[in-house]
């Protein structure tokens, strides 16, 4: 199976990255893909951040914490515009 990208920009990433690890064009674009997939699978959500911020501070969210409703941020986002 083939994968052909034609775009300058990516042509030259894949060439410099092979050029610093030794390795072939292909074998850079397969670590880059995987390191990126690896990178993302790993990330943080933006609630694990913030249970991450409270607990180095002592803190936690309420056991009973509910989503704030759509409306709240609709009444706000008009607030805010006067």
């Amino acid at each position: 199976m083939a994968l052909s990208i034609r775009n300058r920009d990516a042509d030259r990433l894949a060439r410099r990255l092979a050029e610093i690890d030794k390795v072939s064009v292909t074998k850079a674009v397969v670590t880059a893909l995987e390191e990126a997939i690896k990178a993302r699978l790993a990330a943080e959500t933006p609630r694990e951040t913030a249970r991450r911020i409270l607990e180095k501070h002592g803190l936690a969210f309420p056991k009973n914490r509910q989503p704030v409703p759509p409306e709240a941020f609709h009444d706000l986002d008009h607030d805010l515009a006067g």
